[in-house]
């Protein structure tokens, strides 16, 4: 080979691989390029996560603080707005499960505090806490965490005198009356206060009742009301009393019970289905007779009064009234004496006497043996009544 040909080949060689140079440069630079690009969208991806993920949403913002209670007496309360705080943390987003995780959150948050009997001025410390599982899945960050509230507009209380809805009435007689309270509040919280009074039975004339409200004056300040004062003394000064001696029974009453005691008598002997022969005589042999029985020749015999000497188990007093009346059938006749039983008789506020007489028919039992119906009747308390006959 000659060296022209050869030079003329080498050329040709040196060409080929000068044109393959410059091909591989524009791969690897096209190739540098592609890389930076791919980089670049990762950044750009990081940091708009990182910008969603440093949007905060202050839970603050969308807490609202009342108090309950009167001023030193109040307690913090915290509303939250919760579908401004839904709309704020969705923005124009519909996607359903970002709604989802939204609801999850807002009803997770929790606020917290341990301050009572806050006053105007008072700093207390809140707690705000929620569910980090469904905040990170929003990819919100949100304040939470302990905040220093300073306390104001609380309300400085209402002030009421607790007793002005509060009856304390005495019932029955003295010396063994007894008291009831009712609350006329028609406020929700003062009409479920309860009151106690430090004597409810055994009360006579001129005692004095102290009646005390259960619950304490912080408790009632703490919803917002300020009581003059929690406990009350009442006078029983208006109760009747029972009668003790003779001189104090109204010898009007006494002869409306005679006339009483008379009719009594007349109309159960006339009752057909009943045999006075035999309630007086317990002789089952007046139950065979005809019973057309008739009443005769009724008479009040003797009123005796028996008055209490303090060891007595039963009544106070009694006032006994003894009858006789002739009783007869169609086959026999017999004197029977009654003796009607009063227990309990009284004075009134006013000084007046009174006793109560009804269902007479109730009240008698009888004999054909006075002495014996004496007895049973007023003979066998002689030990705990002293015994005065009524002229």
């Amino acid at each position: 080979m000659e060296l022209k040909e050869f030079s003329h080949k080498g050329e040709a060689i040196e060409k080929e691989i000068k044109k393959e140079f410059r091909f591989m440069g524009r791969t690897i630079k096209k190739r540098r390029v592609g890389l930076i690009i791919a980089a670049a969208g990762v950044i750009a991806v990081i940091v708009v996560a990182l910008f969603i993920r440093s949007q905060k949403f202050d839970v603050w913002d969308y807490v609202t603080i009342s108090y309950e209670g009167a001023n030193g007496y109040a307690s913090p309360d915290f509303t939250l707005n919760k579908d401004k705080l839904y709309k704020g943390l969705m923005g124009k987003s519909t996607d359903s499960d970002k709604s989802y995780n939204v609801k999850m959150l807002i009803a997770s948050i929790d606020i917290t505090t341990e301050a009572e009997d806050v006053s105007n001025g008072d700093k207390y410390k809140v707690t705000i806490g929620f569910d980090k599982k469904y905040e990170d899945a929003v990819g919100i960050s949100m304040g939470s965490g302990s905040r220093k509230i300073k306390a104001s507009g609380i309300q400085k209380g209402t002030a009421i005198s607790l007793f002005d809805n509060v009856d304390v009435m005495f019932a029955g007689i003295s010396p063994e009356a007894t008291v009831n309270i009712s609350n006329n509040w028609e406020d929700e919280y003062l009409s479920g206060l309860t009151f106690t009074a430090d004597k409810t039975t055994g009360i006579k004339f001129g005692d004095s009742v102290n009646v005390t409200c259960d619950v304490t004056y912080e408790d009632i300040a703490r919803h917002g009301y300020l009581a003059e004062k929690l406990e009350q003394s009442y006078d029983a000064d208006k109760l009747p009393s029972f009668a003790t001696n003779v001189s104090q029974i109204d010898s009007k009453v006494i002869e409306q019970v005679k006339k009483e005691v008379l009719e009594t008598i007349a109309s159960e002997t006339s009752v057909n289905t009943f045999h006075m022969l035999y309630k007086a005589t317990k002789d089952v042999s007046f139950l065979y007779h005809v019973n057309n029985e008739t009443c005769t020749d009724s008479k009040v015999t003797g009123v005796y009064f028996l008055s209490g000497n303090g060891q007595q188990t039963d009544a106070n007093n009694y006032i006994y009234v003894f009858a006789s009346a002739v009783i007869s059938d169609s086959e026999d006749s017999r004197t029977v004496y009654f003796a009607f039983s009063y227990s309990n008789t009284y004075l009134n506020v006013d000084g007046t006497f009174d006793m109560n007489h009804d269902n007479e028919n109730k009240r008698y039992i009888c004999s054909d043996d006075y002495e014996a119906l004496y007895e049973e009747c007023v003979g066998s308390r002689s030990s705990s009544y002293s015994i005065n006959e009524i002229k």
